[in-house]
């Protein structure tokens, strides 16, 4: 059974009678969200999409947590403008947009939106929502109330799960909301006292130092601190199902302390969650992907060399609590490989494991009705040798390519894989040519004349390893000279130890080019 459905199956044993099930994910748009952020939306879109396939009304809700602080500067953001540190503890939505028209928080959120586009999460009922909206409008303005009024148990729950005992005069200063300055727009404030009724503060700020009293249920610049705006959002949403990430679910972490506060403060029962596991990358120097460092690699990213499908595949595939790493390398090869195959097998209605068909139910699209016919590995070998332009490896190919696999592999070889790009040497490698034997010479000799007429690639493949191979030598000594004699080969062409698959190489690489480099005469 896949993973989603088993989730799925637990939440409506929790919760059996619910007329509409509610599953929700948030995100902060402190910077331009990476793949790995994407992890905490499709797991929990995922579950909605099983709560659906079971037969159950569903409704997704994705917040962008856009009202809370800069906390640094991203890379990216520092290397478009100067001086974006003043807005450093600012609400996110109240800072401009360094790349253009809107908001900070905007821009990033648009950046997710189209990926989530092109990805097409829309199966599902699901609603966005601005907790800077909801916040600046008062709606929370009674749950903020309430929280005041029990901030010292707030103050124990929270103590509770650390190390250290709070003491008295901190419990009796604690206050677990965030203020916003009116006249600077930071968060660089102190509480200074409490009305007895928890409806109205008196605060000072850092950038004048004078007090100021306001009323929460007319102020626009409060928010819960984050351990009780969690937690009240679950029961203001009436959420069912929230995944979310190692950082959250380590024991005695957030969402331990969120679910006593979640109970105790606001007399909810907390929503079912699991642990997510986190995402790397394979064959790029990225660091640790974070928003908030622009140190990361974006859906965007990921969407120019991945089909929208692989992507929505990786994520099926794996366990929720199973890491895997996107590859920029030659895994991403093997991905497409193996996609393709599984592909083949659904659309064809073969026999596959009910873990392996529900993946594919999750990450095709609807209108998805055959796999591809050419493989990544094949464009990637073919497609420089017609520098890409699509029309001319058709032809080469003699079949109807997906242009938007070509693109792909454009991308991927300009961008991450360079040297894959083979080219075909200038002239005749004499100094190469003269350090082979006798046999050597004559295998490529032998080679040259089978290539004068057309062979197919079968033809092709199947003659190679008839002129390495020594039928009466063992298995190793064949394999050696296999390795020997392709190298042979590629240094000859190439001028390197590594090529392309030689043998679909040879039957689409223009003859007339690349037999007089072969073996001279």
């Amino acid at each position: 059974m896949h993973w989603s459905k088993k989730i799925a199956l637990d939440v409506v044993a929790r919760h059996p009678n619910v007329k509409e099930y509610v599953v929700a994910s948030g995100i902060s748009p402190s910077g331009s969200i990476h793949i790995g952020n994407y992890r905490e939306f499709i797991t929990n879109y995922y579950v909605g999409k099983a709560l659906k396939a079971l037969g159950k009304k569903v409704k997704m809700i994705h917040s962008w947590d856009n009202f809370d602080r800069l906390r640094k500067v991203p890379k990216n953001v520092a290397a478009a403008t100067t001086g974006f540190e003043q807005h450093i503890g600012k609400a996110l939505s109240d800072i401009p947009n360094p790349f253009g028209d809107g908001s900070y928080a905007e821009h990033f959120q648009n950046e997710f939106q189209v990926a989530l586009d092109e990805l097409q999460m829309n199966e599902i009922p699901f609603s966005v929502k601005s907790q800077y909206d909801l916040y600046k409008t008062k709606t929370y303005a009674k749950q903020i109330i309430h929280a005041l009024k029990h901030r010292k148990q707030i103050y124990d729950i929270i103590t509770s799960f650390k190390t250290q005992d709070g003491d008295e005069g901190e419990r009796e200063t604690y206050y677990p909301i965030q203020i916003y300055c009116h006249t600077c727009g930071r968060d660089s404030t102190k509480i200074v006292s409490c009305s007895a009724d928890c409806e109205s503060i008196e605060y000072k700020c850092a950038c004048d130092g004078k007090t100021h009293t306001v009323k929460i249920s007319d102020s626009d610049n409060i928010k819960l601190a984050w351990k009780i705006d969690w937690p009240m959002r679950w029961k203001h949403e009436g959420v069912h199902f929230e995944a979310a990430g190692i950082d959250h679910h380590s024991d005695g972490g957030s969402f331990d302390v969120c679910s006593r506060i979640c109970r105790e403060i606001y007399d909810h029962e907390p929503p079912m969650s699991v642990c997510y596991a986190w995402v790397g990358i394979k064959g790029i120097s990225s660091g640790n992907m974070a928003s908030s460092t622009g140190v990361n690699i974006t859906p965007e990213t990921c969407l120019a060399i991945y089909e929208p499908e692989i992507i929505r595949w990786l994520y099926a595939k794996y366990d929720f609590g199973a890491s895997f790493d996107f590859g920029f390398d030659d895994t991403i090869t093997r991905h497409y490989m193996e996609f393709d195959r599984g592909v083949q097998k659904f659309i064809g209605k073969e026999e596959m494991e009910d873990y392996d068909r529900t993946v594919f139910e999750l990450c095709l699209f609807e209108n998805t009705k055959s796999a591809n016919q050419v493989s990544f590995g094949t464009l990637a070998t073919v497609a420089p040798l017609a520098n890409f332009d699509h029309a001319l490896v058709e032809k080469m190919l003699n079949t109807k390519v997906d242009a938007q696999r070509t693109q792909k592999v454009k991308f991927w070889l300009e961008n991450y894989a360079p040297d894959k790009i083979y080219k075909l040497l200038g002239s005749f490698n004499k100094k190469f040519f003269d350090t082979l034997d006798t046999n050597e010479k004559a295998t490529l000799a032998k080679l040259k004349e089978f290539l004068q007429t057309t062979r197919t690639e079968k033809d092709i493949q199947e003659f190679l390893y008839q002129i390495i191979n020594n039928p009466d030598a063992p298995k190793k000594e064949n394999i050696a000279a296999q390795q020997r004699y392709f190298k042979i080969f590629y240094n000859m062409l190439f001028g390197r130890d590594d090529g392309p698959r030689l043998y679909l190489y040879l039957a689409v690489a223009d003859k007339q080019k690349y037999l007089q480099w072969l073996y001279p005469g």
